[in-house]
């Protein structure tokens, strides 16, 4: 395809100008992202996905198939052959049609020769990375990498993401041995710009992995300049691999101008809120039992969720933990009425709040908490209108955003949380939710269920 110029304001006298390279379905730009100011130093601009469910609520079809696609192009560029379903995949993306029925058409519905270990990066692409590994029906492993410190587990590898708002990924496995079966690596981000990132995750693995020959990145978006693209190049000759670049669009970008971030921004809520009843869900589910340490010191040890692919998730396993997700969207569902409803998940815990969401019924949106400091204004067309801040449930002292939240009237918002610190903590959420929302707002822990009055 021809070359795309595009200039994209983002703030007054704050812009930039991409350059679209390869765009193989022809998706418009605002299909895949929009721009917004991030109050970060090393980075002040963000491309926010509108497929991802991250910044932006969407509904779950969506990003399960935003994976599911990124799957497909990795099929085709393996085997050489197209997957019928991906024009119908595209089609719903682009238009927002057969999304109720075709994501559990196409779950499961590739086939792979040889074993693969799919990696998701924290914390953005923790859904995504899963997404793209639902897609297939055996011979797949998935991972996510996590921000979050367990004393006493010593990580299968870590590495660095250098211009990220927190920097140091880690891999914990209980099952090494079934991780190093892998014959290929595929990784998943949402997003490439320098190509650092895998760079360093590549250069530990290789450590690991001896005779892993093949490493395939999938992701939405690809930045890298032809410099960066050399680089990789001449990284493929040195360490005599293969390192295979997949995206759905990908081009040059240049930020021109200094953003003025006047505007003042939303403060944590510090105060005692409400207490918060607790009543049990239904359906039991398999947890691993370890203690994490948040940057700050502060210890939670409530159990992690199996079902997140955080410790690794066979393709047999993924499929035995969808039931009890069914379970639970079966029970949250009895909870809805007729308007639109919100999910929401937290920070890395995604996909598993995301699937939820899927099984809710029509009218159901999703989104989830972020790190990621993100400007809002009320200036005109800009992406980010609405914010609150507070901190992370499972991580007390760390701030997490959530966005937007004002820009539909919701019915009912499930606010679904794997591992709760501590109540006050989540009762101040709540209470920050009330702030921007008129919902009734249900707190789901994946050991107990709360419900707000």
């Amino acid at each position: 395809m021809q070359q795309q110029m595009s200039k994209l304001s983002i703030l007054p006298n704050y812009s930039i100008d991409i350059e679209i390279t390869h765009n193989p379905h022809n998706f418009a730009l605002t299909d895949l992202f929009k721009m917004a100011a991030r109050i970060n130093k090393k980075r002040q601009f963000l491309f926010v996905s509108t497929v991802l469910g991250k910044h932006l609520a969407v509904r779950p079809q969506v990003p399960l198939l935003t994976g599911t696609l990124l799957a497909m192009m990795y099929h085709q560029n393996f085997t050489g052959q197209k997957v019928i379903a991906s024009s119908a995949v595209i089609k719903s993306l682009k238009e927002g049609t057969e999304l109720d029925e075709l994501p559990k058409s196409v779950e499961g519905s590739i086939e792979l020769t040889m074993e693969t270990l799919f990696i998701g990066f924290a914390e953005t692409a923790t859904a995504l990375g899963h997404a793209v590994f639902n897609a297939f029906q055996s011979n797949a492993m998935y991972i996510h990498t996590t921000r979050e410190v367990l004393p006493g587990f010593e990580p299968f590898v870590t590495f660095e993401e250098e211009h990220s708002h927190a920097t140091s990924h880690r891999i914990y496995t209980e099952e090494p041995e079934v991780l190093l079966q892998a014959k290929r690596i595929v990784l998943i981000d949402d997003e490439i710009t320098t190509g650092n990132t895998v760079i360093n995750i590549i250069q530990t693995l290789k450590q690991k992995f001896p005779l892993v020959q093949h490493y395939t990145v999938l992701s939405i978006l690809d930045w890298r300049s032809e410099q960066q693209q050399l680089a990789f190049k001449q990284l493929e000759e040195q360490w005599g691999i293969s390192i295979e670049f997949i995206a759905i669009m990908c081009g040059h970008f240049n930020c021109t101008g200094v953003p003025s971030l006047t505007r003042a921004q939303p403060s944590l809520l510090t105060h005692t809120a409400q207490d918060i009843k607790l009543l049990p869900i239904k359906e039991s589910v398999d947890r691993k039992y370890y203690q994490s340490v948040a940057e700050n010191g502060l210890v939670n040890n409530q159990p992690y969720l199996v079902a997140t692919g955080r410790f690794m998730l066979t393709s047999k396993q993924h499929f035995e933990q969808r039931k009890m997700v069914q379970a639970i969207a079966k029970q949250l569902k009895e909870l809805r009425t007729d308007g639109p409803a919100l999910v929401v998940g937290t920070g890395e815990f995604m996909y598993v709040p995301m699937q939820i969401a899927s099984y809710l019924g029509n009218d159901v949106y999703f989104q989830s908490t972020t790190r990621s400091p993100i400007y809002r204004t009320d200036e005109l067309d800009y992406t980010i209108t609405d914010k609150i801040a507070f901190e992370s449930p499972e991580n007390n002292g760390v701030d997490n955003y959530l966005y937007n939240v004002q820009s539909q009237s919701y019915s009912e918002l499930f606010f679904i949380v794997e591992r709760i610190a501590s109540k006050e903590v989540v009762a101040r959420v709540v209470k920050s939710l009330q702030s921007v929302s008129n919902a009734k707002i249900y707190v789901i822990c994946m050991h107990e269920m709360e419900v707000v009055r």
